[in-house]
């Protein structure tokens, strides 16, 4: 999953609590009797950041051993060209409790792939990335996620405000605090759709993570993605959402907070590295509208 550079549209649901957002970049030109004034954005270059982007998915059902990680630098805030791939790396995860490694092999586009990873639940993992004669490293642990009962569609709102529902249900886990990402990804959108949900509040409980779209039509198809995260990854995406949502309103709001994922250069701790390195288990179905 790229955050950088697609356009994604997240909803949040905390407690089964949903919020709307799609992230809008807005430049005001602003007209007063007959007059223009252009306003100029002056954004700080800082230069190329390096963007990891680290999601090691373990597919119930599969042996999960082939993951891939994608690196690359950013371009400047205004730039139209994209992120520049990142090759020459070198890329390890390493099993932390035994030492075992995966070399992840450099495949000259930015992608680094292994075939031999061994995903344990509850392990920890640790990515080390030697790029530029700097080593940059972080360590998650690889959360577990419960199968799908069932889907669930509905007709929210009345008249022109109608709209097709989907809830995905699960099982919670007692006693154990969990967190979950909803992936949604739609035939007739081609916006992907991020759902966070904890169980702060409904813990050992049937859970469900909610999906709904004014383009919803009978005959379209709903990919549905549930993955387990950690806790540290949870926080991170519900920061991601809001911000994208804008909350706060205007182009001239305070400055939302910096999103720092986990991944860090240990040559030089205060290098801004951008993305995330995650490990969880996923459970897949697709969705088809009535």
């Amino acid at each position: 999953m790229n955050f950088f550079n697609e356009n994604i549209e997240h909803r949040n649901t905390n407690s089964n609590t949903r919020h709307k957002g799609i992230a809008l970049i807005l430049i005001m030109i602003g007209f007063f009797n007959s007059c223009t004034d252009t306003v100029d954005v002056n954004v700080p270059d800082g230069g190329p950041r390096l963007v990891v982007e680290a999601s090691i998915n373990w597919e119930k059902g599969t042996s999960g051993q082939t993951q891939t990680i994608t690196l690359s630098e950013s371009t400047t805030y205004f730039s139209n060209n994209p992120d520049v791939p990142v090759t020459g790396a070198s890329v390890v995860v390493t099993k932390d409790n035994d030492g075992m490694q995966f070399v992840f092999e450099d495949q000259n586009n930015g992608n680094y792939i292994t075939t031999n990873f061994v995903p344990v639940v509850d392990q920890s993992y640790t990515l080390e990335i030697l790029y530029n004669e700097q080593t940059y490293t972080a360590t998650e642990t690889l959360m577990s996620v419960t199968d799908i009962n069932d889907v669930e569609q509905t007709i929210e709102g009345d008249g022109d405000e109608e709209e097709i529902q989907l809830k995905v249900f699960f099982d919670d886990p007692i006693n154990i605090d969990n967190y979950y990402l909803g992936e949604f990804n739609s035939s007739v959108n081609p916006l992907l759709t991020l759902t966070a949900l904890s169980d702060q509040f409904t813990d050992g409980n049937e859970n469900f993570i909610e999906f709904d779209n004014e383009d919803l039509v009978a005959g379209a198809t709903v990919d549905i993605s549930i993955y387990g995260t950690s806790e540290r990854y949870y926080n991170y995406i519900n920061i991601l959402i809001e911000q994208s949502e804008g909350e706060g309103g205007g182009p001239f709001q305070t400055t939302p907070v910096q999103l720092k994922g986990n991944c860090i250069n240990i040559n030089s701790p205060d290098e801004e590295v951008l993305g995330y390195f995650r490990l969880g288990e996923v459970v897949k179905t697709t969705y088809t509208i009535l």
